[in-house]
């Protein structure tokens, strides 16, 4: 049925008429070119080249963008919100699959940011006009690799830089609360993506800002990593889960968080952390925690714990009973055979000390009495 229309020739004319203040013909219009993006030989580079279909798209997302105040109480009514939404789908599809063409709405993308910034975020925040504005972002040209100009950054726009970065990262600390790692497998995808392209064209204060809000604060570092109820530690525990896509996102972001730079993200996250992430890029593990902060630049910070990021003197002391001759012994067993494994395993690649210490002649033994101990 689609393959009908395409063959009727009407799509230039349909792309002429999108051109409209009515919210039904918009719905309409968009709704049929939507579905023509799928299984049929529909000229979508013909539509824009000829038949202005690239302006009148802009021209509706400029025109929805001021239905929108400052305030984002007023909502859209239901027509003009279902007329949004099939153009949102429309520029998507466009995008996704003819990537040359993603360009042509670049016009569109500050009144996108200008209408996420002023909608509320929803229970749901992947789901609904929000969903398909996140999702519309994902495939637009936000690097400019067209060079479209511009008269300011519409990521970073002069009256306040941070704005758009904020509210994006509003709507993922929501959706990491509103939804399990089965759901954001697929839903939050394109939101991670969009943050990773921004953070890779953003100025050094929006990049800071960024990585203050994503990345482990020093406050975390008063337990291990992970445990605490920030949104750093939220993505870091989904990160350990087996969803392929969520894993692959979050460790995108964290690595470009940290320069993508190995050492930097074990700084950053601990080295518990980072060697999965690492490992899931397929990146080289550092091979020790003491390694990894010997490289980086910026040095190795004594008070923290680089296995657990935690800082030394918020570690729980051990307050029990001293060891007895027996349990050191039982331990250091345990420990030189576990050396062993790991050198065998290829996982370190330097002598069993318990090895060196005994062909140094630097053992001695313990006394019969514990007391000495």
């Amino acid at each position: 049925m689609r393959q009908l229309f395409v063959d009727t020739g009407y799509g230039g004319k349909l792309a002429e008429r999108l051109k409209c203040d009515s919210s039904e013909d918009e719905m309409v219009i968009s709704r049929i070119l939507f579905l023509s993006t799928y299984d049929t030989t529909m000229d979508f580079d013909n539509l824009i080249r000829h038949h202005s279909l690239g302006e009148n798209v802009n021209y509706q997302i400029v025109r929805h963008a001021k239905q929108f105040p400052k305030s984002g109480k007023k909502s859209l009514s239901q027509m003009d919100e279902l007329a949004l939404t099939d153009t949102l789908k429309l520029i998507f599809n466009v995008s996704k699959i003819y990537s040359d063409l993603a360009a042509t709405f670049s016009a569109s993308i500050p009144h996108i940011f200008k209408i996420i910034n002023r909608i509320d975020i929803p229970p749901k925040p992947l789901e609904g006009l929000l969903s398909y504005l996140l999702n519309c972002l994902s495939t637009l040209d936000l690097e400019n690799k067209k060079g479209k100009v511009f008269e300011s950054s519409p990521l970073f726009p002069t009256f306040n830089q941070n704005c758009n970065v904020d509210k994006l990262i509003n709507i993922l600390d929501q959706a990491v609360s509103a939804y399990g790692p089965d759901e954001l497998e697929t839903k939050a995808i394109p939101l991670f993506h969009t943050l990773v392209v921004i953070h890779e064209m953003a100025p050094d204060g929006p990049r800071k800002y960024m990585q203050w809000l994503l990345l482990p604060e020093d406050n975390d570092r008063s337990r291990p990593i992970g445990q605490s109820d920030t949104l750093s530690s939220k993505l870091l525990n989904l990160s350990t889960t087996p969803y392929p896509n969520l894993k692959t996102a979050i460790s995108e972001l964290m690595f470009v968080l940290s320069g993508k730079d190995a050492e930097n993200l074990t700084k950053n996250i601990g080295y518990g952390f980072a060697a999965g992430l690492l490992a899931s890029r397929g990146m080289e593990i550092p091979k020790t925690a003491g390694e990894a902060f010997a490289t980086n630049p910026n040095g190795f910070d004594p008070e923290v714990n680089p296995i657990t990021g935690q800082k030394w003197a918020a570690e729980k002391k051990d307050e029990g009973p001293p060891m007895t001759k027996e349990e050191k012994e039982r331990e250091a067993e345990r420990l030189f055979v576990l050396f062993e494994r790991a050198r065998a395993n290829g996982i370190l690649q330097v002598e069993n000390p318990v090895t060196r210490a005994l062909h140094e002649g630097r053992f001695e033994e313990l006394p019969d009495s514990d007391d000495s101990d």
